[in-house]
């Protein structure tokens, strides 16, 4: 989607609906990503994004379509963000939610990180016994194509053979 031209902008500053949807949908994602990048909480920076976009549409009769609406929107955002975190700042019960949460993410990424290394675990060890072989050498031992060529008295096409059949397999079992 492409960004949102003086003529949408100005649609959207009189009211329309469709105009609205089409700023909407454009400046989502980048803005929740923004968000999200300073708070480290999807919900919050769904929140935030909520909040100025409602605030903007509150204001838009004031909104000039000459100046950059980006700058305008993440400028709000910003702001937004730097209210939240002097309330954060007042606020102590506020201020252990936020880091609960960010706790709570973390714990949440690494037990994911670990169910995910558990399920490669897994799918190396029904890899054939030559795959295996091949794929712990090259990834765990570090070793070059032709040093596993040579200790297992195969030729480096082979090795490369194996280690593409190997990758290609659990790539398709942990999609």
């Amino acid at each position: 989607m492409k960004q949102p031209n003086k003529q949408i902008l100005q649609l959207f500053i009189e009211g329309d609906h469709n105009a609205a949807d089409a700023v909407y949908r454009f400046y989502r994602k980048p803005v929740i990503r923004f968000a999200q990048s300073l708070l480290k909480d999807p919900v919050e920076a769904e929140n935030v994004f909520q909040e100025v976009f409602t605030k903007i549409m509150a204001h838009r009769p004031k909104i000039n379509p000459e100046m950059n609406f980006s700058s305008y929107f993440f400028t709000a955002v910003r702001n937004e963000i730097f209210d939240y975190f002097k309330k954060l700042k007042k606020d102590q019960h506020l201020k252990d939610e936020f880091w609960s949460r960010i706790e709570l993410a973390d714990r949440h990424e690494q037990l994911l990180k670990e169910e995910r290394l558990q399920q490669l675990e897994e799918e190396i060890e029904h890899l054939s016994p030559k795959r295996k072989q091949v794929l712990q050498m090259n990834y765990f031992e570090k070793k070059s194509y032709q040093e596993i060529a040579n200790e297992l008295s195969i030729s480096v096409n082979t090795v490369k053979n194996q280690l593409i059949k190997a990758k290609a397999h659990l790539r398709q079992e942990l999609n």
